[in-house]
């Protein structure tokens, strides 16, 4: 299908930067600085431009907001409960493992996959989930965490905690773009074009980097569990903030939009959590990688069926 021709890139990218690893041409270790250069240069460089140019009503549209954070957040609660002990003897286990089932990878496979198949109209809803994700799950995360922990003796602020959300590299580069988009502040065109050069490596850094740092082995721990996560997370979350999306009749590329940036796999946020509270990494470890390896093919089918449910919003790439 000629949606295909457009997927098929994309994740071949991330393949290669798998095989490049796996087959000694580049180190492992090459995946680290690259996350950094994407996440702290490239990500704000894109999300800053982008938003700053676009109009304040498609980044705080209440809808997509609902969508997307809504549908995130019953299905967080849904699994929490209904699992119970299933994740896990322990309450940190557990926490991190509801997590996984949900926080997605708005930045590093989201946001890439929108700006290479819309271009710069792709950015905006990736820059919205990256606000929900950064300001609303990884702080529930960390009280999730805490809470399992015990308050006593953590040690944690939650003015750190927020000092952290804005100053994320996913967040303060939207907020300053909405700042110029509000007060119709322009860019000059030298800096615009600066910012340009550092954003048009964020999609083959992405990519290239999330392929170099899977780790498969990670997967053979514990299969039956992290099937499930991967069913929930890859196929129950996107369909279920798609069926909330279509009853709000939200528009046919915002529709297409917020189920991919549901259907991405468990975002690494998950096991930095994991690491900093020193509770199941090897479980958020495995998630992740798993949830990445799968997408391959979970993203493709969610797109084809996106493209057959919206052939419009799809026409010009297809017809280009």
């Amino acid at each position: 299908m000629e949606i295909l021709a457009l997927v098929v890139p994309v994740f071949a990218v991330m393949i290669t930067g798998y095989a490049m690893v796996r087959l000694g041409i580049l180190p492992a270790s090459i995946a680290a600085p690259l996350v950094q250069f994407v996440y702290r240069v490239s990500l704000p460089a894109l999300m800053f431009r982008i938003v700053a140019e676009d109009s304040l009503s498609s980044i705080l549209d209440w809808k997509f907001w609902l969508a997307f954070g809504g549908g995130t957040l019953a299905l967080l609660v849904v699994v929490r409960l209904a699992a119970g002990r299933w994740l896990g003897d322990g309450a940190g286990q557990r926490a991190i493992l509801s997590l996984s089932a949900v926080q997605t990878n708005t930045g590093f496979v989201a946001l890439p996959i929108l700006h290479s198949l819309f271009g710069a109209a792709g950015v905006p809803p990736a820059a919205v989930a990256n606000i929900i994700i950064a300001a609303v799950f990884f702080p529930l995360g960390v009280a999730m965490l805490v809470s399992a922990r015990g308050a006593a003796g953590t040690g944690t602020s939650w003015m750190a905690v927020a000092r952290g959300v804005i100053l994320s590299p996913l967040v303060w580069p939207t907020l300053l773009g909405l700042v110029f988009a509000g007060f119709a502040i322009p860019v000059p065109a030298i800096a615009d074009d600066f910012l340009a050069i550092l954003a048009a490596a964020l999609t083959p850094c992405a990519l290239f980097a999330i392929g170099a740092s899977l780790d498969l082995s990670a997967i053979r721990h514990d299969i039956g569990r992290i099937a499930a996560l991967i069913v929930v997370k890859l196929a129950v979350l996107p369909a279920l903030v798609l069926a909330l999306a279509h009853s709000l009749a939200m528009a046919p590329f915002s529709i297409i939009a917020v189920t991919i940036c549901a259907a991405v796999p468990t975002a690494k946020s998950v096991y930095f959590l994991a690491e900093e509270y020193d509770v199941a990494k090897r479980d958020a470890a495995a998630v992740i990688s798993a949830t990445t390896l799968v997408s391959v093919l979970s993203l493709s089918l969610w797109l084809i069926a996106l493209a057959e449910l919206y052939p419009n919003a799809f026409h010009g790439r297809l017809a280009g």
